[in-house]
């Protein structure tokens, strides 16, 4: 049995809880960085976040995002 990963006291006191479905294997990769890092899970995402937020560019999307594939607007018929 392996130990559970803790942060150090008093390190995520204002942390809020992030709740959301991914898929399965994108889970598990945090949990495999987790891992390898040494870190929570927990931890390994707030690494992650990290990282994106340092790679934001001012219109707040990271560089390497698909800016062509953004929609404009949805596509709403007029009504009648």
């Amino acid at each position: 049995m392996t130990t559970a990963l803790r942060r150090k006291r008093g390190t995520a006191l204002d942390n809020v809880q992030l709740v959301t479905s991914v898929p399965r294997e994108h889970k598990d990769l945090v949990f495999l960085m987790a891992k390898h890092a040494g870190v929570s899970a927990s931890e390994a995402m707030e690494l992650i976040l990290g990282q994106l937020r340092a790679e934001m560019q001012a219109d707040g999307l990271p560089s390497w995002f698909a800016r062509d594939q953004l929609i404009e607007a949805l596509p709403i018929a007029k009504a009648s």
